[in-house]
């Protein structure tokens, strides 16, 4: 058992040693007040008795107060508006807290929740058209963070990439290079070189409304007709994108366990198209589109297959579902996808629970909002588009020039890696650290500040870490209580001791951005730590070994938390 909750077990448990409060699940009511002098949690049951007792919470509070007998972990115990708050001995805390920080090293915050339980994230679903722009490093780093935070609470996760290998956006691709490729392999790296193809076709669709029939034309030579030549070059095409896509999650540190493809699942998708019709669940349109009846259960109708018999994605979207949970055997599936798809899985899981799938419950749509540049949305059609690999490139020069001036004695490799390791932490932290329902606006200069609630902060808060420990030639394994511990190392201990809560939190909600808060909470409250109390130079020998154990906690939980959301610390800056 972790130690914050072995605090809560004891609050518990002496709190049932009161006679009114034996029979009441006492547990659900405590919690960590908002303010500090209100101590460092509260219980709330008064509130909840005062019916049954038929007595005022206030009274109630004070009469729990009066008969509570206090354990060595409770400093003192006090009644305020209702609540009983409680203080802890933070002199026990910090021994109990050293001592299992220092055991469990890069396990100290791991949960048991998702124990024998099997999670699928899918994530990233790069179109393979064109490059991924800083857009899809959100479903990306999202997904990533997220089967990182499961993990460490204890499920087993495959990490999935969807790609929409199959549609009418590649075959306007295919039908591009086709037109204007001459059979030339791709010059530099592949996504971009086909992109340019892409961006081509639009502007000469515009003009030319034969191109988008030719396209079509495409479409179903490789779908339906199963065209071995369209078939060659389509599948070229695609692989070459992939291998574009491949060499920037390389860059970001991103893998998966498994790659589906869309047009593997087209022909199973399209036999449960087909189920629904036969059982009344999908009607065919009078434009000969085979539609889902959802309208009866109020949603807008869904459609499953287009009149010519070529698939959406949708259609091989059912076909995949039902493909993994069979196969992996999942208690959950998860798709991190932007919230213009809202409606889309509301549609598809419904889609699903009418076909009789029990476990439909057990699909999950992670939504979250668009990263906009200042002047509004991307086109990638348009050629209107910041791309993940250029945002990588630059902000690796831009931190290059940050370390060179700080560092200028070190190597130029060691400069470069140790900016690349701050530019790809800027990038994550920057994503990551937002909510889910709130818009990213990119923002260079602010991604890469070594100020403020940034990922570089961060780094900055864990080489002082580093800084202080390199100093340090041996830490004692016995340690020695302080005389008395103040206000910046008990607001350090007890966002140590928060840890554990934040990443079971985390993994419940699916929220990375928790993390992300935890992080720059601890960063700040150990540079308050820092500026305000010695530590190699403090003359008390006791109160020196304290401090040292504190940053080391520090730097451990730094560590941990960094490996949640993917960033990959440094030494120096």
């Amino acid at each position: 058992m972790y130690l914050r909750e072995k605090i809560i077990k004891t609050i518990s448990k002496s709190l049932k040693q009161i006679e009114f409060l034996r029979n009441e699940e006492i547990e659900k009511f405590i919690e960590e007040p908002p303010r500090e002098d209100y101590g460092d949690f509260a219980c709330s049951i008064a509130f909840n008795l005062a019916k049954k007792l038929k007595k005022s919470p206030f009274d109630i509070a004070n009469d729990i107060v009066e008969k509570i007998e206090k354990e060595k972990i409770i400093e003192k115990v006090e009644a305020k508006n209702g609540y009983v708050n409680f203080f802890l001995n933070y002199e026990f805390i910090a021994k109990e807290l050293i001592k299992e920080v220092r055991k469990n090293k890069e396990n100290y915050g791991r949960t048991k929740v998702g124990k024998g339980k099997k999670i699928m994230v899918e994530f990233s679903q790069p179109n393979p058209v064109h490059p991924m722009h800083i857009g899809h490093a959100r479903t990306t780093l999202i997904g990533d963070s997220l089967s990182n935070i499961l993990e460490f609470n204890g499920y087993k996760v495959i990490r999935a990439n969807y790609m929409n290998d199959v549609g009418l956006q590649v075959a306007k691709l295919v039908t591009a290079y086709k037109l204007w490729g001459n059979n030339k392999k791709p010059e530099g790296k592949a996504d971009l070189w086909l992109w340019r193809f892409y961006v081509k076709f639009h502007e000469e669709a515009k003009n030319n409304k034969e191109l988008e029939d030719q396209a079509r034309e495409m479409l179903r030579k490789f779908e339906l007709l199963k065209d071995k030549n369209v078939s060659k070059l389509w599948r070229k095409i695609v692989n070459w994108c992939i291998d574009g896509f491949k060499e920037t999650y390389k860059k970001i540190d991103v893998d998966f366990d498994i790659y589906f493809y869309e047009s593997d699942y087209r022909d199973l998708g399209k036999k449960l198209v087909f189920e629904a019709l036969k059982k009344n669940i999908a009607f065919k349109s009078d434009q000969g589109t085979i539609v889902a009846n959802l309208e009866k259960v109020g949603l807008p109708n869904f459609v499953l297959l287009r009149s010519d018999g070529t698939g959406l994605y949708q259609t091989s979207d059912l076909g995949l579902t039902v493909y993994k949970f069979k196969k992996y055997k999942l208690n959950k599936s998860i798709w991190v996808v932007s919230a213009q798809q809202n409606l889309y899985f509301k549609q598809l899981f419904k889609t699903l629970e009418l076909l009789g799938f029990k476990w439909s419950k057990d699909c999950y749509h992670l939504s979250f909002e668009h990263v906009i540049l200042p002047e509004g949305k991307m086109s990638s059609r348009e050629g209107r588009a910041i791309m993940l690999d250029d945002v990588i490139d630059k902000l690796t020069e831009l931190a290059l020039k940050e370390v060179e001036k700080r560092n200028p004695k070190i190597q130029r490799k060691d400069k470069y890696d140790i900016a690349k390791k701050i530019a790809t932490s800027a990038l994550r932290y920057w994503i990551l650290r937002i909510d889910t329902n709130n818009i990213i606006t990119f923002d260079w200069e602010k991604m890469l500040s070594f100020d403020g609630n940034t990922g570089p902060y961060l780094l900055y808060a864990y080489t002082r870490c580093n800084g202080i420990l390199k100093k340090v030639k041996i830490i004692p394994k016995k340690y020695q209580k302080p005389k008395e511990i103040n206000i910046y190392e008990k607001k350090l201990l007890k966002n140590i001791l928060q840890f554990t809560k934040v990443v079971e939190k985390s993994g419940k909600e699916f929220k990375p951005s928790y993390i992300c808060n935890y992080l720059y909470d601890l960063s700040t409250t150990f540079t308050e730590f820092y500026h305000n109390c010695r530590v190699i130079n403090e003359e008390d020998q006791k109160r020196k070994l304290f401090r040292i154990y504190l940053v080391l906690m520090t730097k451990i939980v730094l560590e941990n938390s960094f490996k949640l959301i993917g960033i990959k610390p440094t030494k120096i800056m």
